[in-house]
């Protein structure tokens, strides 16, 4: 473990932009190298930033003074919108609590801070701005507040969780938020492809006969798989709801990740709804088909004057887009009147202007991919 060279803190590691924006420009001239620094904890040690090897960088030699380097009221605790110790003591007895620690929130939720470059530091204030509200709230000096550590000459302990979620380095964050994303998208997505899988036994065999391909066996597939996927896409939407509505935020209120968290809710929110539109849509196809085409009832059959009129018994439809097909596949039969299906009660009725010819109905049904036999005759 690297150690500060003069009082033996572990230090926290910076970056090299703040390094670079820290250093003045004489010492930082005379630098080997911006990476492998670290910047020194202890609030009465001269030291502003050290490496494993070579000469540490001083407070006189850096352009501004790390917040716990200093006990000076008017010094800097957020570096960033530059608001001073000083005055978020007096904004804390003004109006009872910080609202100059919640503009800071928002605008770092806004994407408006940049810790690495202004601070130097390298992280976000928001662990100082908490430690100095801490002292007021305490009745302490504001001016000696700090950020709560082990004493001067050992190791510095780990930053406090959430001192530094709006600076660059937070990947456990930005997992943490994520993740959950990552599996609302698969869930949505997995929805809508069992609910198109769902009702394939309606739509494919349409795709199918557009295509001049039997749809027989691909029907009766899907249909066979209707109520499992069904079931399946039930399950994934109500994981969608319980990860945009019920779920714990990664981000507690007050962290400055909470505004692009309350962004990121509402759009999921509304992308939710838009997903359970189209999951009902593909979910519910058979049915609203089978509405939007009557049934495969043709109006020829009853307005045209009896003759023969035979049933049959039709299988191997899925949906009520069957029935219209079926119906127009008996009807370009010469000598057929008008015929008329029912996908509900899986039966085309025909009327014959001559002799009925089962064989040529069975021929013409087969072509789409269904099976028919005579039921009755009147």
């Amino acid at each position: 473990m690297t150690l500060c060279p003069n009082c033996g803190e572990s230090g926290r590691g910076v970056s090299a932009v703040t390094v670079q924006a820290h250093t003045l420009a004489e010492r930082r001239a005379s630098l080997e190298a911006l990476v492998g620094w670290r910047g020194c904890r202890s609030p009465s040690c001269d030291v502003g930033y050290f490496r494993d090897h070579g000469e540490p960088i001083l407070l006189a030699e850096m352009a501004s003074v790390p917040f716990l380097k200093s006990h000076s009221p008017d010094r800097l605790v957020c570096f960033c919108f530059e608001h001073t110790v000083a005055a978020v003591a007096e904004d804390m007895r003004t109006h009872g609590e910080s609202t100059i620690k919640a503009a800071i929130t928002k605008a770092c939720g806004g994407g408006l801070d940049d810790c690495e470059r202004k601070n130097p530091e390298g992280r976000c204030c928001l662990g100082n701005v908490a430690a100095v509200v801490r002292a007021v709230n305490n009745d302490d000096t504001p001016t000696q507040a700090r950020p709560s550590g082990p004493p001067p000459g050992t190791p510095s302990a780990a930053p406090e969780p959430g001192a530094d979620c709006c600076a660059p380095a937070a990947p456990i964050l930005r997992a943490a938020q994520t993740k959950p994303k990552r599996a609302g998208v698969v869930a949505a997505v997995g929805a809508m492809g069992a609910a198109a899988l769902s009702s394939a036994c309606c739509w494919l065999p349409l795709v199918l006969l557009g295509l001049g391909a039997s749809s027989a066996s691909m029907g009766a597939l899907f249909e066979a798989w209707r109520v499992p996927l069904l079931a399946i896409t039930v399950g994934l939407v109500g994981l969608i709801f319980y990860l945009v509505y019920r779920r714990k935020p990664a981000c507690a209120p007050g962290d400055p990740c909470e505004a692009r968290s309350t962004g990121a809710s509402r759009r999921n929110k509304v992308l939710l709804w838009l997903a359970t539109v189209a999951v009902a849509a593909f979910a519910f196809f058979p049915e609203y088909m089978t509405v939007l085409n009557g049934d495969g009832i043709s109006r020829q059959a009853h307005g045209a004057p009896a003759q023969t009129v035979v049933v049959y018994t039709v299988a191997g439809m899925t949906c009520g887009g069957c029935a219209s097909h079926a119906k127009d596949a008996l009807e370009k039969i010469e000598g057929v009147a008008s015929a008329s299906v029912s996908y509900a009660h899986r039966a085309a009725t025909v009327v014959w202007n001559t002799k009925p010819d089962d064989t040529r109905v069975v021929a013409a049904l087969a072509e789409p991919g269904y099976t028919a036999r005579r039921r009755a005759e009147r």
